[in-house]
């Protein structure tokens, strides 16, 4: 097979099983590239998808919404990442949050029973698997841990930290709602930083 539709898939999933992985053929019929425009929502709530998405190009933003209607931010996800809805593809349910594209964004979709199969043929696939489903697992407890027992100040230093790569590229009120804080409060937290980095540039030279 060639990987048209899973070459971004392939390195995530070799790098998961720590070696090269054969039998890609059996998911050739499983997998798509697909194409969304700056805005635009790849699934929303209540949905049935049972896919794991590996990013191309572009951010994709994954939000719940409230009884009001207010929107928080879950997590953000670029080139190289990946994101799947375990209520659906462990549980059977449904999708609880929706994704879309902060950019213009290409990914791979790929059908996770057809990947599942595959991992309980193979111990190799089966590793990966497992190592992925392990990330997403410490990804969500260190959300949780920072929203939990974190200042706004120390959770906006780790989201620098975390997402270094695409920070820039990200709308300052969208952070905000992924660090469960206004905008305003975070403009204060970001003068601090500035104010501090400066006064510490200054103490260096003096």
């Amino acid at each position: 097979m060639e990987l048209k539709f899973l070459r971004q898939t392939k390195v995530l999933m070799c790098g998961a099983a720590g070696n090269e992985l054969s039998g890609w053929d059996a998911l050739e019929n499983a997998a798509q590239l697909r194409r969304f425009s700056k805005a635009q929502e790849i699934f929303g709530s209540g949905e049935w998808q049972p896919y794991i998405y590996v990013i191309r190009r572009g951010i994709v933003k994954l939000s719940y919404l409230d009884d009001t209607g207010e929107e928080w931010v879950k997590s953000f996800i670029g080139e190289g990442g990946f994101f799947a809805c375990p209520s659906v593809i462990i549980s059977g349910g449904k999708t609880d949050y929706f994704a879309v594209a902060l950019e213009d964004v290409e990914l791979e979709q790929l059908h996770y029973p057809a990947l599942q199969n595959l991992a309980e043929k193979n111990s190799d696939w089966s590793r990966a698997v497992r190592v992925l489903l392990e990330s997403h697992i410490l990804r969500k407890e260190q959300r949780e841990r920072e929203l939990l027992t974190m200042t706004p100040d120390l959770r906006y230093h780790s989201f620098l930290q975390s997402h270094r790569t695409i920070v820039k590229r990200i709308q300052i009120r969208d952070i905000a709602k992924y660090l469960g804080i206004t905008p305003e409060a975070l403009s204060r937290i970001r003068t601090r930083m500035r104010n501090k980095k400066h006064q510490n540039s200054s103490e260096l030279i003096s």
